[in-house]
């Protein structure tokens, strides 16, 4: 992880620290998908849900997510290419900011990372995913989730 893709310290909005913070779970596995939602049960925010690439570019473009979880190996649309298009709708719509993604892959060989970050990934973390290495994750790039309920969960 290079400096450059480290976040600024920034402030959310009134309005967006009125709404719980949006996480983007790209994720094909259900067992991979149920250990994500139980590690981030302990955090105030909405998860919505993509069981493959291209519904994961859908679901961002329909949402204003706050942080992106990609699974690098999906059916339909990799993690890599979908992060490419993320990227891509992010020029599009002139943003400001670009949304945090990190990648959750089981490829952990500094060939595989590089991969991930030249595709536009910020980070990434290895399968099986410990929670301690995801918690860590979220201090950089979601820096502004709070600990409370259950998230909300919402499907493609």
């Amino acid at each position: 992880m290079s400096d450059a893709n480290i976040p600024n310290a920034e402030h959310p909005s009134e309005e967006d620290a009125a709404r719980p913070p949006v996480i983007l779970i790209a994720e094909d596995n259900d067992v991979n998908l149920k250990v994500l939602e139980h590690y981030l049960a302990n955090y105030d925010c909405k998860a919505i849900i993509a069981k493959n690439g291209k519904d994961a570019v859908k679901l961002f473009h329909r949402n204003d997510v706050d942080l992106v979880l990609m699974d690098i190996m999906m059916p339909v649309m990799d993690g890599l290419e979908a992060t490419r298009k993320i990227r891509m709708l992010e020029r599009k719509r002139g943003a400001d900011k670009r949304t945090p993604i990190v990648a959750i892959t089981a490829h952990i060989k500094p060939a595989d990372q590089h991969l991930c970050i030249n595709a536009g990934m910020n980070d990434y973390l290895s399968k099986p995913l410990k929670k301690d290495d995801l918690t860590k994750r979220m201090k950089i790039w979601a820096p502004h989730l709070r600990e409370g309920p259950a998230p909300q969960r919402a499907s493609a």
